[in-house]
Parts: C-alpha cells; sequence; structure tokens
C-alpha cells in the first residue's frame, strides 16, 4: 500500500560536491514500515550524500525524494524541521553538538519535537543504553568518551522515541563485534513497531542483518545503488 511507504527515491542525481567526495547517479529506492535496506559501501570509501539526501539535508540536482509521501524540496521549514523530529540517525561524520553533554544530545529531538515527560525520555534513553551495554547515560561531554561507548551512545540517540526511519551509517564503526547482536536486536523491534531502516555499511559481518524477512540489499557502484539478490 502508498500509504505504509516511508521512503521514496526516484531516479535522483546528486552532483559531486564538498562536502562528500562523490554523488549518486540516477539512484531509485522505496522503503516501507517495518523493512530495512542493507546498503553496502565499502569501509574508507569517499563519504556519499546518500543519508543526508534521504532525510532532506541535499537537494537531489535531478528525480525526487519523498519522505512519507511528501517531497522534502516542496515542504516549508517547519515542516520539514518537524518530519525530521521522526527520524533516528547514526552519522558517518561526527554529529554531536560539542557544547552539550552526551545525554543532553540524547534527548535533544525527544525533548524538542514530542510533549513526552523528560523522566519518561531519560527512563527510556536509559533503558537502551543499558541494553548495549553501557552502565549509564554519560552525563559529560562527547569529546570525553571513548569511541567505542559514544558510538553506542549514537544508537541510543538514533533509536529513541518511535522514529517513523532510521538511518545507520557505519554503527559498527569503532565497536566490539560483541556488540554488534544488541543493535541488530534493537533494528528489529523499531522495525517491529513500524520503524523503516536504512544501514549503510562496509562491514560484510552486517550480512547476517539481511537474512530476515523484509530486508532488501543494494550495493553502491559506480554512483549507483545496485540491488543485490542470492549472494
Amino acid at each position: 500500500m502508498a500509504d505504509d511507504i516511508i521512503v521514496a527515491m526516484e531516479d535522483v542525481t546528486v552532483e559531486t560536491r564538498p562536502p562528500y567526495e562523490t554523488g549518486l547517479a540516477g539512484a531509485s529506492l522505496v522503503l516501507r514500515a517495518g523493512a530495512l535496506a542493507m546498503v553496502y559501501i565499502p569501509e574508507g570509501f569517499a563519504y556519499t550524500p546518500l543519508a543526508d539526501m534521504v532525510q532532506g539535508l541535499v537537494e537531489p540536482d535531478a528525480g525526487v525524494v519523498r519522505y512519507r509521501g511528501e517531497d522534502w524540496h516542496a515542504m516549508d521549514p517547519a515542516r520539514a524541521a518537524a518530519q525530521r523530529g521522526t527520524i533516528g540517525r547514526v552519522f558517518d561524520q561526527r554529529g554531536w553538538i560539542s557544547n552539550l553533554d552526551v545525554d543532553e544530545n540524547i534527548t535533544l529531538a525527544s525533548r524538542h519535537h514530542t510533549l513526552r515527560p523528560l523522566p519518561e525520555i531519560e527512563q527510556e534513553a536509559l533503558a537502551l543504553a543499558q541494553s548495549f551495554g553501557l552502565p549509564e547515560l554519560p552525563r559529560r561531554r562527547p569529546a570525553l568518551l571513548r569511541r567505542a561507548d559514544l558510538r553506542r551512545c549514537e544508537w541510543v540517540r538514533a533509536l529513541i522515541g518511535t522514529p517513523s526511519l532510521v538511518v545507520l551509517e557505519h554503527p559498527t564503526r569503532d565497536v566490539f563485534a560483541e556488540a554488534i547482536p544488541k543493535l541488530v536486536a534493537a533494528v528489529r523491534a523499531a522495525r517491529a513497531r513500524g520503524a523503516a531502516v536504512m544501514w549503510i555499511t562496509g562491514d560484510r559481518a552486517c550480512r547476517a542483518v539481511a537474512d530476515e524477512a523484509g530486508v532488501e540489499r543494494y550495493e553502491f557502484r559506480e554512483l549507483k545503488l545496485v540491488p543485490l539478490q542470492g549472494e
């Protein structure tokens, strides 16, 4: 059904321009509620605009990106900001506000975009953090955390609340392999609640995730998203 489509990319082209080191050429993808798109990009490969484009932060040079049925670049700024409030994300590049503590970063979107009481938000964030092996929500600046702990805090920030879309850019970078099944379980739970997930990775160990139902796999080749079948 069309009303369960969360993201629709229609023949999208993005020319290479800073800060991106590569672009996209004629990329198309449909991601429905509860589905997972695994996009394989070689680790260390050039920084791509894919996640920013899906989130409406960069305008395609050709084609269109629709989020929950609306063209990102036909929305007024207030509408676009509200829609982005329904998206959780792990960033390829640094995505922390440096002058806020990590716990404040994690809860910021829920505090800004919802009417949930702060204790409820913090309780959910703590439960997520502990499920990922963190003893508490770090109440210190991002620069003071180990990279592995900071990455797991990014998982918490991406999955807190009930996002309609979760975008995970290289989420397993810097973490120990034994932590990955905990992320997989959390992604599975988010999908069961109806979230669509785009998981961008160069880690072939994450192929196990693609064995589940409702998973579509793509590889980034020569600026295109190439569907993978039977691999």
